[in-house]
């Protein structure tokens, strides 16, 4: 019996019910967004805030007789060198002008006193700051796209390990404010374009200038912030190619300053700091150059392991022969290809390839070969453009449209753990790796493992534990105490000279280790030969052989090699005196006397050529001479307590109380 349908009723079809909708995720309030990048810093950061000083940090902060004058010197730091190094450290040069990273420790030392904490601290505040600058500028840029796509890059950026470097190093805080100085003049110059007032054009070449003297790495944004523009607002190219000339000016005015008031002032770099330096050939410096490139695509996907130096020979110079280089080619001209082809589609992955490509090629060595060969560091700016393409990979990988506004609870928990997932594990490696910057020591004894084909970076761990071995020794440490420490530091100086045989002042601290900690004559006067014979104008070497020479009685040897450093540096005073000593074992004491009375001319407060002459006047019987020369040396330096008992027991048998009295009251200030 067919149903029949009722007046007043309708006929309801199941089956064309409509399916109900899945749920869209739950909005955020964008101030969410902002507290979780800011704890992030905090959480990813905070155990620096515990660290002392490292790598590097005496040239800005610790010990620097600049820093050290607080505010007031900062009108100095604004018209001197960012660096200057001494003579173990490469040689006497300054270089560089990166005054406003620098003021900035000279302001927290007039406000916290030293304080290694308090300048993490403000590290980690300045990194947190660029996660939320950098969140701002990115949902302005994408505000067409999901929220998810740039705080996803803005946290994979936070948590990736390459960036421990440039955190957990003070000395590289100049990196830190050199990227807010370009991220603020990007965030000016939208305001510029939004308003079309003019006082933003003039904040964002402030901003750029501030981040240009804090380093000149942000130059690529000549070709950055055009190339923001264009991808992601309707700005026209008369307006962009005005940007670019303000911005370029600006890089002319701040190269144009220092000329001014420093001169022209070059860091000259060693073979060991990077090959590429000293006349290689086009097919050497191409295939290099795409190793360091795919060595930098590999850190960026596999951050282990992360060190404090490269150098030769952790990159070896390679030619067009090596497969790999054309694998990196490969690799490279494929994204540049791709990048370029997407290019008027404006793609957000183009864009990303095109920032990184941009920010690195400085860094690849084909252009100008950079200290180190490669570095961390150098990969600071350019991850951002890695962090966006992995963002937009993931929303890829459910095949959603970055500029869907909507999108299901569902994926995007899915979302989110995919997120975890790669953040989690780089979050561990970041927090794990900020202890190894806990001290410069610290930092070498956690990456020497890895690096036994640096030869710089073996050289300068040797030194540096020879020095603190030297200290030990200097406060009464017995000598077979430091003998396993020692043996350490040896080690490292023999692992320097294998991967680099023609690096003298390996040689050298070799030489230097056998005699100072081991007093081992003979083995220290075979390195400190191989140091002349590698470099015949090294006048560190010569003076240790002829100080060797001199302390086993070789006196002839001995001024043979004191001579010959006197040629290679006139008037070095210590070698002055020392072959004055020798001049008067062998009874030159004329050649002794002169050395001693042009030193006094050059150090009249040096204390050595006084007691020197006189030990030279008693040898030739004239007391009278020597006593005064004993008193000179006395004023000069009036805490030498035996000298100052010496003269009190002489004036006492001379019967002259009153002078007896005084020098007997020096010594008792000596001793206080």
């Amino acid at each position: 019996m067919k149903s029949k349908i009722q007046p007043g009723t309708t006929s309801v079809n199941k089956s064309a019910q409509p399916m109900p909708q899945k749920q869209p995720a739950k909005a955020l309030n964008v101030r969410v967004y902002y507290l979780i990048i800011a704890a992030l810093a905090f959480v990813l950061y905070g155990n620096t805030i515990s660290n002392n000083y490292s790598l590097d940090d005496s040239y800005v902060t610790s010990n620097n007789p600049v820093v050290e004058q607080g505010i007031k010197a900062i009108p100095l730091i604004f018209t001197s060198n960012y660096i200057t190094m001494n003579a173990e450290e490469g040689g006497q040069h300054s270089y560089g002008y990166r005054p406003v990273a620098k003021a900035t420790f000279a302001i927290e030392r007039s406000l916290f006193g030293e304080n290694p904490q308090m300048s993490h601290f403000i590290n980690l505040l300045l990194y947190a700051l660029t996660g939320l600058l950098l969140f701002s500028i990115l949902t302005k840029l994408l505000k067409k796209h999901h929220i998810m796509l740039p705080f996803l890059t803005v946290v994979f950026f936070m948590v990736h390990p390459l960036h421990t470097e440039v955190v957990a190093s003070l000395k590289n805080r100049e990196e830190l404010l050199s990227f807010l100085g370009a991220l603020g003049s990007i965030n000016f110059f939208m305001k510029w374009h939004e308003t079309t007032k003019k006082r933003f054009v003039f904040w964002a070449l402030f901003s750029f200038a501030l981040g240009y003297l804090s380093k000149v790495n942000i130059m690529t944004f000549i070709f950055i912030i055009p190339l923001i523009f264009w991808y992601f607002t309707d700005t026209k190219p008369q307006k962009l190619l005005i940007t670019s000339l303000m911005v370029i000016g600006v890089i002319a005015l701040m190269v144009l300053i220092p000329r001014v008031l420093l001169g022209t002032a070059v860091r000259p770099m060693q073979f060991i700091e990077n090959p590429l330096q000293f006349d290689p050939t086009l097919p050497e410096r191409l295939g290099t150059s795409m190793m360091v490139l795919l060595f930098y695509l590999k850190m960026l996907v596999f951050p282990h392991p992360l060190l404090f130096y490269y150098g030769f020979n952790m990159i070896p110079v390679t030619t067009l022969g090596n497969p790999m280089v054309w694998l990196s080619f490969a690799i490279h001209a494929g994204l540049f290809g791709y990048a370029l082809f997407t290019i008027r589609r404006k793609s957000i992955l183009s864009f990303a390839i095109l920032f990184y490509l941009i920010n690195i090629g400085i860094f690849s060595n084909l252009l100008a070969p950079p200290t180190g060969i490669v570095a961390e560091r150098f990969l600071y700016i350019a991850s951002l453009g890695f962090c966006l393409a992995l963002a937009y990979g993931i929303f890829k990988l459910f095949r959603l449209e970055t500029s869907e506004k909507v999108i299901p609870a569902k994926v995007i928990a899915w979302m989110a753990g995919i997120a975890l997932v790669i953040s989690i594990p780089a979050a561990a490696k970041t927090i794990d790796r900020n202890k190894d910057w806990k001290s410069e020591m610290s930092l070498y004894e956690a990456d020497m493992p890895y690096l036994e084909k640096s030869a710089k970076a073996n050289f300068i761990y040797a030194t540096n534990l020879r020095s603190s071995i030297v200290e030990r020794l200097k406060s009464g440490v017995p000598r077979q105490d430091i003998i396993p420490e020692a043996n350490t530091s040896i080690l490292h100086f023999k692992r320097a000279v294998a991967v680099y045989p023609q690096y003298p002042d390996a040689w050298n601290n070799l030489g230097e280790s056998f005699l100072l900690l081991l007093n081992e004559a003979d083995s220290s006067i075979k390195y400190f030969e191989k140091a002349v014979e590698v470099n015949p104008e090294l006048h560190a070497a010569f003076y240790n052989l002829g100080y060797t020479y001199q302390v086993t009685g070789q006196f002839e040897k001995s001024v043979e090699n004191y001579e010959k450093a006197l040629e290679l540096e006139p008037w070095e005073v210590r070698t002055m005196s020392n072959l004055s000593v020798v001049y008067g074992k062998t009874g030159e004491l004329e050649k002794a006397i002169k050395l001693n009375e042009d030193i006094i001319k050059i150090e009249p407060t040096m204390e050595a050529p006084y007691l020197n002459l006189a030990s030279f006047a008693i040898k030739q019987g004239d007391n009278l001479t020597a006593l005064g020369y004993f008193e000179k040396a006395l004023e000069v330096n009036p805490n030498n307590f035996n000298l100052s008992m010496r003269l009190n027991d002489y004036y006492k048998k001379a019967g002259d109380s009153l002078k007896a009295e005084y020098y007997l009251d020096i010594a008792r200030k000596a001793q206080r």
